[in-house]
This record gives structure tokens, C-alpha cells and sequence, in this order.
């Protein structure tokens, strides 16, 4: 586990300075290519014409209030799985989600889709730029943002929680909100890691909220990884729970 308690207690004044888990100074993230601004454009409209068909359910909302009263900040933190994230992007359209994207080409487009629906998007990941996309992370936080977390990311494996998400939690003092998602009739891409779920016009969607979870200050390693082994138990609870609702 990279050892955020460590990078991150420090001034975030330095972030400019930071280095990745390779030791290597201010990675910049890779600029977008006129292809990807085309395919972007495509994506989003995509997108939006597809979510605006979807019959969305959304459930648990009372969950969602629980746990922003909960929350000393107020804004909550999202938790799901990779590859269940399509009619979350436009339903969420236009309200105040920070989502980390990575440096990579790939990450560039993914910003180009997001930046379209209003998203936040903070540039890094686990591999590279961790520790300055967590920083902006608990900054948007802190300027009001909630936060938007594939917990399983970016590469897998299927369905383990990364503990990068729980500690921006602690940090900020905002609940884990984790997310069930199911989809009636969707395009599977079996061959994708993440499975990635592409639901059909039309079909009808289950988002279902679970209690939020606190994260206590200065929880130490150990115990956050076993907080993200039980925040990976409830996510999969909630996600038979929402198919069985469909």
C-alpha cells in the first residue's frame, strides 16, 4: 500500500514539489490529441442521449442525508465499482463531483468526457501522481466538492477496494457513501477487465445508497486496509441488493 499517512500529513503547500511512487519530480499529464477531442465529443453525446432514456431508481436517499449529517464537513465521498459507472455520469451531470483521472493519454480522455458533464477532475492515479491527485482531492473536498471514487481502480483487481478513497475520508472528515448499481438489459464487455456495463436505452437502473461510513482520524494501515476489505463486502451486498429491485 503506498504509504499516504506518511506523504500526505505533510504541508500540501509542497504538492508542487512531489514526486511519484518512482521517485520522479512533476509528471504532467499527457495533453489530448485532436482524435480524442473528436471521439470525446462523440462520447459525450453518447452518453447523454443514452442517460436521458435510462429509467433511473434512486434508493437509500435517506442514507445519503444520514450520512452528510454525520459528515464534520458536510460532502461525502462515493464508492462503487470500476466498470458500473455509466448512468452515474449523467445523472451526477452539473453538481459538484471531484473524480481523480490518471496522467495517461487514456486519462486525458476520460477528462475530456467528464470536464463535459461538470465534473471536477483531478489529474493522477495509483501508479503515478498518487500523492498529487489525493491532495486535490481533499482540496476540492474542502472547497465544497464531494467526491466520486471507482474504489477498485484503475487496473484491478475486479471488485478489491484501494484504500486511496478511505483515507481521503479520514482526512476530510467526510463519509464513505458506498453505491449499488444495476443495470436490467446492458451491453457486458466480458473481455474488459472492469466488465464494463453498457446499458441499453431505455432499461431501467437501480442506484441504491448505503450507510455512510467515518473513517477516524489517524486510523492507522492495518486498519484501513480492513476497513476497505468491509467497504468491498457492502458495495457487492448493495449491488445484489439493486439487481434484485430490478
Amino acid at each position: 500500500m503506498i504509504r499516504f499517512d506518511q506523504t500526505l500529513s505533510q504541508d500540501t503547500t509542497g504538492m508542487d514539489n512531489e514526486t511519484d511512487s518512482k521517485g520522479r519530480e512533476d509528471l504532467q499529464p499527457v495533453p489530448p490529441t485532436i482524435s480524442q477531442q473528436m471521439i470525446a465529443l462523440l462520447a459525450r453525446m453518447l452518453i447523454r442521449m443514452i442517460g436521458l432514456t435510462l429509467q433511473i431508481r434512486i434508493l437509500g436517499s435517506d442514507e445519503l442525508k444520514n450520512a452528510r449529517t454525520d459528515s464534520s464537513s458536510g460532502q461525502v465521498a462515493f464508492a462503487f465499482w470500476h466498470g458500473h459507472q455509466f448512468p452515474l455520469v449523467n445523472h451526477w451531470r452539473r453538481k459538484k463531483n471531484a473524480v481523480l483521472t490518471s496522467l495517461s493519454r487514456d486519462g486525458s480522455l476520460q477528462t475530456l468526457i467528464l470536464d463535459g458533464f461538470g465534473f471536477h477532475c483531478i489529474r493522477g492515479s495509483a501508479s503515478h501522481g498518487a500523492v498529487r491527485g489525493l491532495i486535490g482531492i481533499i482540496r476540492a473536498m474542502k472547497a465544497g466538492h464531494d467526491a466520486v471514487f471507482a474504489v477498485d481502480g484503475p487496473q484491478g483487481p475486479y471488485h478489491e477496494v484501494k484504500p486511496g478513497g478511505l483515507y481521503v475520508g479520514m482526512k476530510t472528515g467526510a463519509a464513505i457513501v458506498p453505491l449499488g448499481i444495476a443495470v436490467r438489459k446492458a451491453r457486458i464487455f466480458e473481455k474488459a477487465w472492469d466488465r464494463y456495463i453498457l446499458p441499453y436505452p431505455f432499461t431501467k437502473v437501480i442506484i441504491l445508497h448505503g450507510a455512510g461510513m467515518i473513517i477516524p482520524p489517524e486510523t492507522d494501515t492495518e486498519k484501513l486496509d480492513q476497513m476497505a476489505e468491509n467497504l468491498g463486502g457492502v458495495i457487492e451486498a448493495l449491488t445484489l441488493e439493486a439487481e434484485s429491485l430490478l
